[in-house]
């Protein structure tokens, strides 16, 4: 599959997902309406329960209004010796056709040491311009309109319609707290909130707000009107805020957001494995086709000298001097053992990715070993004006592993070494141990690795590019090889390289291996 198919697909499924999110978060914003929307109704549900127990409590309320000051004032006026004590209480005179305020009926009681007592009532009645403004309690909540009234009323009327003292002490922040907790936590409300009572006409706070900012508590949006009676003539507003009400519909949606988010979360894991797969699969086919390409080149050699012998062979004439028929026939049996050997190493690489292929475990002198490896390249680095060093500096090389496929890993790694330095190749072989692993690394002083391909060099097929393809003889499965077979053994391997300065593989095998 080609890239720019590729790129159109994540084009494609990154476009057609853009309807699909705005869809989903509109279908979120109209349950937040309906939550929300649910959420005020039952607010409102607990307000008007709230203003109906606040009625109820005032109503029942029969503690008298006292006062020292007045209490003194009044025994002077009617010179009572034997008056023990004095208290006041007052009601609104409500006109009954209009539901309007129009007075104050004030009650002294006073108390004597025979436990008779004499009742004076007095009465005062508001102005004309008090009755005139009294319909706008009934006008929407407006808090800016509502402070100018004030200014409007004669002295005389803002101190009759003030709350007494014993009302102010009923209507406590603690009671109210309470009032306004319990029925909120009727309507499913669990939610923190503030509250204040508030006195329209004289701009005062009966009950202020405990943490919430005074400008910000007149904006609520929940306002409840207390009802008129005979203790409360002025409009008192309760207000009831809460600090983030879309923080309690969050938090009531939480169930719907997280079936969202783990749709999304599936949604675009499926996307993302499904194109991240047919990226991978177009690089397989990349590093396929440069095998293919690779081993075809590869199989042409010796398919090619083969050939050629063959021809020579035909020739009757070339039967007749034993020493050329002989060379010719060493020829073709050397490049047959040739194709033999890439044959065997496709299988095996195939059976190491599959796990199938066997390990015969044994107990191996690793310098002895190593030695004899080094043994067989000397003639091929003689001829290469090169070198090859051998450092066994190991205390301990004796270990349990598989022979051939030991020495296999450890030649990959040398005939690398040779086939990547540009001029005579300089080999290094060190051997180290531990108390836990038997070490050893092989160094060249070849082309060496760029550091984007030094993840990708043990995959299967993988040949880092220097140029021409064919530069340099392989099909990119040594290295693959020798990591599987490292593996098998519980071991590891590292690699350093610099590109320009050569590279140091470096394979750790456990020294303590069941056979």
């Amino acid at each position: 599959m080609k890239k720019r198919i590729i790129i159109t697909l994540f084009i494609l499924v990154g476009l057609s997902a853009i309807p699909l999110i705005i869809g989903i978060f509109y279908l979120y914003s109209e349950a937040e309406k309906v939550q929300r929307s649910i959420f005020v109704n039952e607010v409102l549900s607990a307000g008007n329960a709230i203003v109906d127990r606040i009625d109820a409590t005032v109503k029942n309320d029969t503690t008298a209004f006292f006062d020292t000051e007045t209490e003194e004032a009044d025994k002077k006026r009617i010179d009572t010796a034997d008056v023990v004590s004095i208290q006041q209480t007052r009601k609104f005179l409500i006109d009954s056709i209009n539901n309007q305020p129009i007075g104050v009926i004030k009650s002294t009681i006073y108390f004597q040491e025979n436990n008779s007592r004499i009742i004076a009532n007095d009465t005062e009645y508001f102005t004309a311009a008090f009755r005139t403004l009294f319909p706008l309690y009934n006008e929407p909540w407006d808090p800016s309109k509502l402070q100018g009234i004030a200014n409007s009323f004669n002295i005389k009327d803002i101190n009759l319609i003030q709350l007494d003292s014993a009302t102010t002490e009923l209507l406590n922040v603690g009671s109210l707290r309470r009032i306004i907790s319990e029925e909120l936590k009727s309507e499913n409300i669990d939610s923190r909130f503030d509250f204040a009572l508030y006195n329209a006409f004289t701009a005062n706070f009966v009950v202020k707000p405990q943490f919430t900012n005074i400008e910000k508590i007149l904006k609520s949006e929940f306002v409840f009107l207390l009802k008129y009676n005979e203790k409360i003539s002025s409009p008192h507003y309760l207000i009831i805020s809460f600090p983030t009400v879309r923080g309690i519909v969050f938090k009531r949606m939480s169930n719907i957001i997280i079936l969202i988010v783990v749709f999304f979360v599936i949604t675009f894991t499926v996307a993302f494995v499904a194109l991240y797969s047919l990226y991978r699969q177009k690089k397989t086919q990349d590093v396929t086709n440069d095998f293919i390409n690779n081993v075809t080149h590869e199989f042409k050699t010796p398919i090619a000298t083969i050939s050629l012998a063959c021809e020579v062979l035909s020739d009757p004439t070339m039967l007749e001097d034993q020493d050329i028929r002989a060379s010719y026939v060493e020829i073709i049996n050397d490049e047959n053992n040739r194709l033999k050997d890439m044959v065997t190493t496709v299988l095996e690489t195939a059976q190491l990715r599959k796990g199938q292929i066997k390990m015969n475990i044994e107990l191996i002198n690793m310098h002895e070993l190593i030695q004899k490896i080094t043994d067989s390249f000397a003639l091929m680095i003689s001829s290469s004006n090169g070198s090859l060093t051998v450092a066994l500096n190991a205390d301990t090389f004796m270990l349990f592993g598989d022979r051939t496929h030991l020495t296999n890993s450890i030649t990959n790694l040398i005939e690398n070494g040779i086939k990547y330095s540009t001029n005579s190749p300089e080999i290094l072989i060190n051997t180290l141990s531990d108390s836990k692993n038997f070490i050893i690394s092989v160094s060249d002083k070849g082309v060496g690795i760029p550091q984007k391909s030094i993840s990708k060099i043990f995959d299967n097929f993988y040949r880092v590019p220097h140029g021409n393809i064919h530069n340099v003889k392989g099909y990119g499965l040594g290295l693959g090889y020798v990591r599987k077979i490292v593996q098998f053994h519980h071991g590891r391997i590292e690699v350093q390289s610099e590109e320009g300065k050569g590279s140091t593989f470096t394979i750790y095998l456990p020294l303590k291996i069941n056979k």
